[in-house]
């Protein structure tokens, strides 16, 4: 078993019975317990939602929401310093309220150069139901922004779910792949996407996703950073959190035995 390469437990993954939308905006497992089991696992790293800090969004907005959205920013970049983070996420817009091409690209460039002050990569991750649903649609927004620290986060889940094969990821530049997350399911939808997305994702190995041939695309793109392993299902949130972490890090691991070095 290869063990030559960084996993990063992201949230959902650690987080216990914690989901996108919960009433709840932070993890209600102790941040301590949460470390021990992802550290005792093999993880080198994790992730943190808003409430415990991950994702920054609404970068392109005005009004109100832009001043919420700068505060979330200053507060994602103080605790970035403190954490020595790698990378934040970059949410793309939803909801379809025709943001105008130009104003994302000055926007994203913007919020691209803050992050470098702080020594940050900001990839966008690319998610299907967004309304930048595909990976040409990403990468038009950072190839014209251009920034050095501007690019794609990539995740199996919605690769698969964009009807993307794994070659198109060998169309993306080496220098925009920033991040990379893995899970698996089954390729059938479970109801419509967003239930699909929250509730039945699977340990990799554990559904019929092509884990190890999508980790050779990536490596054959030219990306050799950290994964990210992104678990969200009803299932996993009812594991005790050491049990989903070690579960979730040796399923991830064991894809990397059948790929190509």
């Amino acid at each position: 078993m290869t063990n030559d390469v960084d996993l990063i437990a992201t949230c959902w993954t650690i987080a216990g019975d914690f989901l996108p939308g919960a009433d709840r905006t932070a993890c209600p497992l102790p941040l301590g317990e949460r470390i021990a089991a992802a550290a005792s696992a093999g993880y080198t790293g994790i992730g943190f939602w808003h409430g415990d800090l991950e994702y920054m969004g609404d970068w392109f907005t005005e009004g109100e929401r832009r001043q919420r959205a700068d505060a979330m920013r200053r507060g994602l970049f103080a605790a970035a310093d403190a954490l020595g983070a790698r990378h934040i996420k970059v949410m793309a817009p939803f909801g379809n309220e025709g943001w105008p091409r130009q104003r994302l690209i000055d926007e994203y460039g913007s919020l691209c150069a803050e992050a470098a002050t702080h020594g940050l990569l900001m990839p966008i991750e690319m998610i299907p139901f967004s309304d930048l649903p595909t990976l040409d649609a990403v990468l038009d927004i950072a190839a014209g922004a251009g920034a050095a620290n501007g690019g794609l986060l990539i995740d199996i889940w919605h690769v698969v779910r964009s009807g993307a094969s794994h070659e198109d990821i060998l169309k993306v530049p080496a220098r925009y792949i920033l991040a990379a997350e893995l899970d698996d399911a089954e390729l059938a939808l479970h109801g419509d996407m967003t239930e699909d997305t929250m509730h039945h994702r699977r340990l990799c190995g554990e559904g019929e996703f092509d884990v190890p041939a999508f980790i050779d695309a990536m490596k054959r793109a030219g990306y050799r950073g950290p994964y990210g392993v992104e678990i969200l299902s009803r299932e996993h949130r009812r594991l005790p959190v050491a049990e989903a972490a070690r579960r979730s890090f040796e399923t991830a691991r064991a894809q990397f035995t059948g790929s190509a070095r």
